[in-house]
Protein backbone atom coordinates (compact mmCIF):
# COMPACT_ATOMS: atom_id res chain seq x y z
CA UNK A 1 0.00 0.00 0.00
CA UNK A 2 1.43 3.14 -1.08
CA UNK A 3 2.19 5.89 2.07
CA UNK A 4 -0.34 7.98 0.19
CA UNK A 5 -3.03 6.16 0.88
CA UNK A 6 -1.89 5.10 4.57
CA UNK A 7 -2.03 9.28 5.13
CA UNK A 8 -5.65 9.37 3.17
CA UNK A 9 -7.01 6.46 5.58
CA UNK A 10 -5.51 7.94 8.93
CA UNK A 11 -7.45 11.19 8.29
CA UNK A 12 -10.81 9.26 7.47
CA UNK A 13 -13.70 10.04 10.03
CA UNK A 14 -14.70 7.70 12.92
CA UNK A 15 -17.82 5.76 12.00
CA UNK A 16 -20.62 7.25 13.66
CA UNK A 17 -22.97 4.68 15.99
CA UNK A 18 -26.26 3.92 14.32
CA UNK A 19 -29.32 5.55 16.53
CA UNK A 20 -31.28 3.13 18.39
CA UNK A 21 -34.45 2.43 17.21
CA UNK A 22 -37.32 4.87 17.82
CA UNK A 23 -39.63 1.60 19.31
CA UNK A 24 -36.75 1.32 22.32
CA UNK A 25 -37.41 2.96 24.85
CA UNK A 26 -34.65 3.87 28.17
CA UNK A 27 -36.51 2.24 30.43
CA UNK A 28 -36.74 -0.90 28.97
CA UNK A 29 -32.71 -0.58 27.65
CA UNK A 30 -32.07 -0.65 31.59
CA UNK A 31 -33.86 -3.19 32.49
CA UNK A 32 -32.60 -5.44 29.77
CA UNK A 33 -28.81 -4.29 30.66
CA UNK A 34 -29.10 -5.30 33.82
CA UNK A 35 -30.60 -8.71 33.52
CA UNK A 36 -28.23 -11.68 32.79
CA UNK A 37 -27.85 -13.55 29.84
CA UNK A 38 -30.58 -16.68 29.96
CA UNK A 39 -27.82 -19.24 29.24
CA UNK A 40 -25.56 -17.95 32.24
CA UNK A 41 -25.86 -19.75 35.15
CA UNK A 42 -24.56 -18.88 38.27
CA UNK A 43 -24.85 -22.26 40.02
CA UNK A 44 -24.87 -25.42 38.44
CA UNK A 45 -26.70 -27.82 40.26
CA UNK A 46 -27.44 -30.53 37.76
CA UNK A 47 -25.43 -34.17 38.17
CA UNK A 48 -24.77 -33.55 34.20
CA UNK A 49 -22.03 -30.76 35.47
CA UNK A 50 -19.64 -33.63 36.82
CA UNK A 51 -19.22 -35.15 33.22
CA UNK A 52 -19.45 -32.14 30.64
CA UNK A 53 -18.09 -28.62 30.64
CA UNK A 54 -19.25 -25.65 28.78
CA UNK A 55 -17.04 -24.36 25.84
CA UNK A 56 -17.19 -21.01 27.00
CA UNK A 57 -17.60 -20.20 31.06
CA UNK A 58 -20.40 -17.77 30.35
CA UNK A 59 -22.05 -19.60 27.67
CA UNK A 60 -23.91 -23.10 29.23
CA UNK A 61 -25.45 -23.84 25.92
CA UNK A 62 -22.54 -25.16 24.08
CA UNK A 63 -20.80 -28.06 26.05
CA UNK A 64 -18.31 -30.19 25.76
CA UNK A 65 -18.28 -33.97 26.77
CA UNK A 66 -15.11 -35.02 28.98
CA UNK A 67 -15.54 -38.57 27.65
CA UNK A 68 -15.40 -38.34 23.95
CA UNK A 69 -14.75 -34.29 23.26
CA UNK A 70 -17.95 -33.86 21.24
CA UNK A 71 -18.93 -30.91 21.31
CA UNK A 72 -22.30 -29.99 21.82
CA UNK A 73 -25.45 -27.24 21.08
CA UNK A 74 -28.52 -27.65 23.16
CA UNK A 75 -27.19 -27.30 27.00
CA UNK A 76 -27.03 -29.43 29.64
CA UNK A 77 -30.39 -31.31 28.72
CA UNK A 78 -28.84 -32.27 25.21
CA UNK A 79 -25.74 -33.02 26.84
CA UNK A 80 -27.07 -35.53 29.47
CA UNK A 81 -29.24 -37.23 26.45
CA UNK A 82 -25.32 -37.87 24.75
CA UNK A 83 -23.87 -39.24 27.80
CA UNK A 84 -27.19 -41.45 29.02
CA UNK A 85 -27.28 -42.81 25.12
CA UNK A 86 -31.03 -42.01 25.39
CA UNK A 87 -32.65 -42.18 21.55
CA UNK A 88 -33.37 -39.55 19.56
CA UNK A 89 -32.02 -35.85 19.41
CA UNK A 90 -27.99 -36.53 19.32
CA UNK A 91 -25.85 -39.74 18.97
CA UNK A 92 -24.83 -41.60 22.40
CA UNK A 93 -21.39 -41.32 23.60
CA UNK A 94 -19.50 -44.00 23.28
CA UNK A 95 -16.66 -43.95 26.00
CA UNK A 96 -19.19 -42.53 28.66
CA UNK A 97 -18.45 -45.47 32.03
CA UNK A 98 -21.72 -47.74 32.49
CA UNK A 99 -21.85 -46.06 36.38
CA UNK A 100 -22.48 -42.54 34.74
CA UNK A 101 -25.16 -43.70 32.36
CA UNK A 102 -27.19 -45.09 35.29
CA UNK A 103 -26.50 -42.31 37.67
CA UNK A 104 -28.23 -39.91 35.21
CA UNK A 105 -30.83 -42.37 34.48
CA UNK A 106 -32.04 -42.15 37.57
CA UNK A 107 -31.87 -38.93 37.77
CA UNK A 108 -33.94 -38.26 34.76
CA UNK A 109 -36.56 -40.95 35.95
CA UNK A 110 -36.78 -39.01 39.56
CA UNK A 111 -37.14 -35.79 37.80
CA UNK A 112 -39.98 -37.08 35.61
CA UNK A 113 -41.67 -39.40 38.66
CA UNK A 114 -41.51 -35.97 40.70
CA UNK A 115 -43.08 -33.91 37.81
CA UNK A 116 -45.82 -36.97 36.96
CA UNK A 117 -46.78 -36.18 41.08
CA UNK A 118 -47.30 -32.56 40.35
CA UNK A 119 -49.19 -32.60 38.04
CA UNK A 120 -51.20 -35.65 39.06
CA UNK A 121 -52.08 -34.03 42.30
CA UNK A 122 -52.61 -30.25 40.33
CA UNK A 123 -55.65 -32.08 38.22
CA UNK A 124 -57.09 -34.91 40.85
CA UNK A 125 -60.07 -32.82 41.06
CA UNK A 126 -60.78 -32.46 36.85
Amino acid sequence: MSTSRLARNAHAPAPVPAPAPASASAGHAARTAARPAAAVRATRIDPGWKYVSAVEEENTNDTICNFCGKIMRGGITRAKEHLMIKPGNIVGCKMVPKDVIAELWEFYNQKNLRKTKFYASKHRGT
